[in-house]
């Protein structure tokens, strides 16, 4: 069985996220699509030791097949890889620093850049094809945390402001605190729950939805927002709470599970919707999972293309019997569904056992191409990539992940 390193996992500033994208890093204004030699696949992996690789594979099928192993042919690689912009970039706040790879002209994964980051706690894309980092003290020692833009094309930093996230000025020690962050046309959406870190024991507390929205690219804080009909938006370090979908409509995901580390209130795990083009909680939206057919409260989203996310979700008479932070835990009390959101329906995935909890890696653990979603689970004593057709919610068993954990990020990349 495996063991969950829950301190040192604490201990990390690393979090992971990733939205796909093929394109080309071309900085010409010729619109026209790149040649494409050839593709292969990328991803992160994790060993029962929590030492981080980076592989590269052929063909899809080399996850669905076999095994898969880092001994001999990985590139040992700290931090939270990302796949974007054609791009694999490796965010770490170690003090070897963050470093970006490419394919070469032959197919061969490559370093391009290196970048230093103090500090990651929350990451989230914008509609430009740019990152944005979030960073702050843990111990809550100041209340201003930097918000930044990282620029894949050029492995820089090209813009960074700070901002006080104290819930009242008046009172620096009660925070909130990010769980991930989206951008959808001139706006940035930052979800945050609250935390009260005056004995410095960070407790988390229990509040409504919230949201600090700022004008992007600016940086600008704007407002705050918050909804009474759920609680507190995502987790700690997953980025897994808030997902742009093909519309450009933001929805967000709320747990108020003790799976999630949060105090249960009598508000209901759903989601929330913000138009696009609005700053401000759709009031006619709320996809209540609590009392739905599933029975279960979300604890992490994944985006499958148009309107429809994959979620892990835990039923509610288990999250009343479980330990705090078990999203954290191997044990097998986790399932999963496929929401359409824009229509509220929900489809039950079939054929994947229950799993473990996603631990601190996000959105970049689910790659999808073609209608199929690729995801690594912990199912007991073994974990295996599986894939999920998304038209018919069907899994199917694949590579048994030999020495380790996770595969954090799966991505694609071409040269």
């Amino acid at each position: 069985m495996f063991v969950n390193k829950f301190a040192k996992c604490f201990a990390l500033a690393c979090l992971s996220l990733s939205t796909f994208s093929c394109s080309s890093d071309n900085d010409s204004t010729d619109s026209t699509e790149p040649n494409v030699n050839g593709a292969k696949y990328v991803a992160s992996y994790w060993l029962d030791d929590y030492t981080q690789y980076i592989l590269d594979f052929n063909s899809i099928d080399q996850l669905m097949t076999g095994e898969i192993s880092a001994k001999g042919v990985g590139i040992e690689q700290a931090g939270s890889c990302f796949p974007i912009e054609n791009t694999f970039f490796a965010l770490s706040t170690d003090d070897e620093g963050s470093a970006s790879f490419h394919l070469n002209s032959s197919g061969k994964l490559v370093q391009n850049g290196k970048l230093a980051f103090e500090s990651s706690y929350a990451v989230g894309y914008t509609d430009d094809k740019k990152l944005i980092n979030i960073g702050a003290t843990w111990d809550g020692s100041s209340s201003d945390y930097e918000l930044m833009i990282y620029n894949p094309a050029t492995v820089s930093v090209e813009g960074r402001k700070f901002n006080d996230f104290s819930v009242d000025p008046a009172n620096k020690k009660v925070l909130h605190w990010p769980t991930g962050a989206s951008v959808s046309g001139d706006k940035l959406f930052v979800p945050v729950y609250t935390k009260d870190v005056t004995d410095g024991t960070n407790k988390v507390l229990s509040s409504d939805a919230t949201i600090r929205v700022y004008k992007y690219p600016s940086l600008e804080y704007v407002t705050t927002i918050k909804d009474t009909r759920t609680t507190a938006i995502g987790m700690y370090y997953t980025n897994t709470g808030i997902v742009q979908t093909a519309s450009g409509d933001i929805y967000t995901f709320s747990s108020n599970a003790r799976a999630g580390g949060y105090p249960v209130t009598t508000a209901k795990s759903g989601v929330l919707r913000i138009k696009k083009g609005d700053a401000k909680f759709d009031p006619g939206y709320f996809f209540n999972l609590e009392e739905s057919t599933l029975k279960g409260k979300v604890l992490a989203a994944y985006p499958l293309g148009g309107e429809k996310v994959f979620i892990s979700y835990i039923p509610n008479d288990d999250d009343a019997t479980n330990a705090v932070y078990s999203f954290l835990n191997t044990k097998t009390i986790f399932k999963s569904a496929i929401l359409d959101l824009a229509n509220q329906t929900i489809l039950n995935v079939t054929g994947l056992p229950d799993h473990g909890g996603d631990e601190f890696f996000g959105v970049g653990s689910l790659f999808v191409e073609d209608g199929k979603a690729y995801k690594s689970f912990v199912t007991g004593d073994e974990a295996r990539v599986y894939q999920i057709d998304v038209a018919t919610g069907v899994a199917k068993a694949g590579a048994l992940i030999k020495e380790g954990l996770y595969l954090p990020t799966i991505g694609k990349l071409t040269y």
